[in-house]
């Protein structure tokens, strides 16, 4: 939901800071004091088009900024989470239209594109108009609300499995039928396949053999100094060292001799000891040049299989195993076909018996979501409407092998037409709240927007209209515009939208009302002036509502 909108320079809206809170909010004041331009300032929030014309006069750039709770979008939380954000109780949202035309999109005053705002935005606002042009209206989009009514979402998961396994090998069919082969391409088939077998490759070979040659590089200096250290040493120091102090050694025991004998005999062992430390790490190093040459030469053949097969040990084991797969097809194509079709048939029967089911539980739950979308047209007095889905068999597909389309009649004796190419009016904009009282929450929407759909009715019609917003209300924020008292007096906020003139330019203003200015607005929309009489009935008119 959106908890606080931020508008500057904004067609007639200068500047503007409104707190919104769940529940029912009704827009009022009027006639063009720019009610609907909040509509439209929101509109850009849900990545709709933006244009150098919204912005007002003499102005550089327009800014509208939205802060919403996404605490329970789990959609949303992970679409930004993928996008690295942080993912906040509250997330705020930026537009800014330059007049150069430049459009900057921001998340958390973080620079992103307006398409990854539209994605997390996707199930926060839907904007509902005289001729509603989103989700209720899209013939595609009826099987899915029909599955969300009647909770399907195992058996549509079983029915999607199913479709896939079914067209996978129907296009493994489908190549195979395609392929055609000579004995030389067989020939050739078998080369590679013995080619790659011969190599003997192993799934992280190729990573051990470069850490080894890594190691290798690191310490083939030290290895050669090593080797020199020790032959000089094996060569000649050794026994004229040893020589040496033999000799020092059967000097006489004076104490002039006892100091030297003893620093040769400690010097002469300390020697045989560090060559002895440096002598064990020359062994464990073990470099022998029949191992780096096999490493080496590893690595070549490695390298030149990927040439050809793939670009790492993995890709040409697998295409080995599709070579193997191809050799197997032309060598028994016969064979073959007649397998994949037994699948194929067997898949099929799967699919068809689980899209049958789900087909079943379809058309034994419509009748109930025809009844409960009877209910609400009832409570908004289109007692003459008849609402009911239609369920065809169509081709199969990942949804089933079913159609699904509402189909409406707003009149005593008139046929049913497609809910889509039903004209607008009125009458249209009521039952589009009646269908969005059951289906907003399925759909996951945080926030639905009326825009002046209760043109043309009042009395008993506008209080069930403001009833049916209320209930709405109950499952997700609902803003309205209206110039009706019976739908603002079941609002549970109000906002005032008033224009005034300065500098030969007119300016929209916005404030939250508190209960006495609720109660005068609302006499005014009554009877057109503030009167003792008018008062009385609005405040009337008020608490009845709070009792609904």
């Amino acid at each position: 939901m959106i908890n606080h909108l931020y508008i500057k320079n904004f067609v007639l809206i200068d500047d503007v800071s409104l707190e919104f809170k769940p529940g029912f909010s009704a827009f009022i004041g009027e006639t063009g004091a720019g009610k609907s331009v909040l509509i439209d300032a929101i509109s850009l929030l849900r990545a709709d088009r933006a244009s150098v014309s919204l912005i007002a006069k003499d102005a550089e750039k327009a800014i509208v900024e939205g802060t919403f709770d996404l605490s329970d979008d789990a959609h949303a939380q992970s679409v930004l989470k993928e996008a690295g954000f942080d993912c906040e109780q509250e997330v705020t949202f930026t537009r800014e239209i330059h007049r150069s035309g430049k459009s900057t999109v921001r998340i958390d005053h973080r620079i992103v594109t307006l398409s990854l705002m539209k994605e997390v935005l996707e199930r926060q606002i839907d904007i509902h108009g005289q001729r509603d042009s989103q989700y209720l209206l899209n013939t595609a989009s009826h099987i899915d609300l029909l599955d969300q009514y009647l909770k399907t979402e195992d058996l549509r998961r079983e029915v999607k499995e199913s479709y896939q396994v079914w067209k996978l090998l129907v296009k493994e069919k489908e190549k195979a039928l395609q392929e055609t082969y000579n004995e030389s391409d067989l020939e050739f088939f078998h080369h590679e396949i013995s080619e790659i077998e011969a190599a003997d490759l192993r799934e992280g070979e190729e990573e051990e053999l470069q850490e080894k040659e890594k190691q290798y590089k690191s310490v083939k200096a030290s290895y050669e100094k090593l080797s020199a250290i020790l032959d000089s040493y094996d060569d000649s120091l050794s026994s004229s060292l040893y020589e040496m102090n033999r000799m020092v050694q059967s000097l006489d025991d004076n104490e002039l001799f006892q100091s030297a004998k003893n620093a040769m005999n400690d010097a002469y062992y300390g020697i045989a000891d560090a060559v002895d430390t440096l002598r064990r790490g020359y062994d464990d190093m073990d470099l022998s040049e029949e191992e780096i040459n096999a490493m080496e030469e590893r690595l070549f053949l490695i390298q030149r299989m990927k040439r050809r097969y793939g670009r790492s040990i993995a890709e040409i084991l697998k295409k080995k195993e599709e070579l193997e797969g191809q050799v197997e097809r032309i060598a028994h194509r016969n064979e073959y076909l007649e397998q994949i079709g037994r699948k194929i048939d067997a898949a099929f029967a799967e699919y068809r018996k689980r899209a049958e089911k789900l087909s079943e539980v379809r058309r034994k739950g419509v009748k109930k979501l025809d009844r409960a979308i009877a209910v609400h047209l009832g409570d908004l007095m289109l007692e003459h409407a008849r609402f009911t889905v239609d369920i065809r068999t169509c081709d199969p597909g990942e949804t089933g092998m079913d159609r699904v389309e509402f189909m409406i009649a707003m009149n005593r004796g008139e046929d049913l037409k497609p809910l889509s190419k039903t004209a607008s009016g009125g009458e249209l904009s009521r039952l589009m709240l009646g269908l969005k009282a059951v289906f907003t929450e399925l759909e996951g929407i945080k926030t639905v927007i009326f825009d002046e759909i209760d043109s043309g009715v009042s009395g008993p019609v506008a209080s069930a209209i403001g009833r049916k917003m209320k209930e709405l209300s109950h499952s997700a924020q609902v803003f309205s515009v209206t110039h009706l008292a019976p739908v603002a007096a079941s609002a549970d906020h109000h906002y005032f939208v008033s224009k005034s003139e300065e500098d030969g330019r007119v300016h929209t203003h916005v404030k939250a009302l508190n209960r006495k200015e609720i109660i005068e607005e609302l006499a005014v929309i009554s009877g057109g002036e503030l009167t003792e009489a008018g008062i009385a009935a609005a405040e009337e008119l008020y608490e009845r509502s709070r009792e609904s």
